[in-house]
Order: C-alpha cells, then structure tokens, then sequence
C-alpha cells in the first residue's frame, strides 16, 4: 500500500513517470485517464486517506476530481453549466439523478475563514434564481458547497462539504433532509 501512495503523491505532484507504475501495480488500467483528478479519485476509492493530496491540485483538477466521486454514487454529472435565468449564472457542477440535483460550488481554498456563510448564502440566491430551469435536471435541488478545506457544517440550509467526505455526505443525505435547503 505504501508503494502506491508513494507513487500517487509522486504522480499528483507532476512526475508522470509514476503513471506506470500505478499501472504495473494494477491500480489504473490501461486506457484510464491519466489525470490528476481520475488519479486522486482512483485514490479515494483504493482507500487511501486523499486530504494531503488535496493541495497538488489546481481548481479544474479538484472539480475533476469531485465529478468522478459524483459519478461513482452513480450521478449523471455536467461541469460549468451555465444557464440563462435573471441576468445568467455558471455553475461549477450539477450532479443528478432521478430524485435530486446537487448544485455544486467547488471551491479549492486553503483557508476560507468567516467566508464560508457568505458563499454558501450566494450559492444559495443563484441556485434559487435559476430554480425554473434547474427544475429541467430533477425534481429537487440542493445547493451545495464542496471544499478542499476541512470545513464540514451546515450554514442557512447549504451544507459545506469537505471534499474527502462527498461519500458521507451523500450516504447520510435522507438523513440531513430536515436541516437543509431543498428547492422544489
């Protein structure tokens, strides 16, 4: 196990030698992206503990990153959707199933501070904005902000999500229905 953390962290830190070694190893196949984000994702999955690794990202690798984890929850997942609802809006990811759309603010921040309430209150305003056309991917929708930060609370209805725990939130998401903001 050792050995391929050690080969991750070589291969998110810009040694793209260390692709084959992942392969050799078996922990990326032939054929699979050799991207930061799969390769970090492919880590998370494998088990190992993806918070240091976190900071060898750039933002599109971390949003990266976040939509292979959505999509192994089977999500159908679009990046930097923009729509055009009072005065336009973009957002970093919509990841969605038949039941419901998460709205994505992807920041990848080293800190964040008193921050926090005043993106997931902004996130807030623009998911509801565009709720009409938002409606178009499921029948309810969550706004949602992920962070590369250890950050994990719950501020006026938008939960903030440490990166490294989506899998949590999401098992846990029934449970946290009557603490959070969802828009029908």
């Amino acid at each position: 196990m050792q050995d391929i953390c050690d080969a991750v962290k070589r291969f998110l830190s810009g040694d793209k030698s260390a692709a084959t070694l992942l392969i050799d190893a078996g922990f990326l196949n032939r054929g699979e992206p050799l991207t930061k984000g799969y390769v970090l994702y492919k880590a998370l999955k494998y088990g190992l503990h993806v918070y240091s690794f976190i900071r060898n990202l750039n933002w599109d690798e971390f949003e990266e990153f976040i939509r292979y984890v959505f999509s192994e929850f089977g999500f159908n997942v679009a990046a930097n959707v923009r729509l055009k609802c009072n005065g336009g809006a973009e957002f970093d990811i919509i990841a969605w199933n038949k039941e419901v759309a998460f709205v994505i603010e992807a920041k990848k921040w080293k800190g964040g501070g008193g921050k926090w309430a005043e993106v997931a209150r902004k996130h807030l305003e623009k998911t509801a904005k565009c709720l009409d056309k938002l409606l178009a991917f499921s029948p309810s929708v969550v706004p949602v902000v992920i962070s590369s930060t250890e950050t994990s609370f719950i501020s006026g209805g938008v939960p903030l999500v440490p990166v490294w725990k989506i899998g949590n939130f999401l098992s846990s998401f029934h449970d946290l229905k009557d603490h959070i903001t969802i828009l029908k």
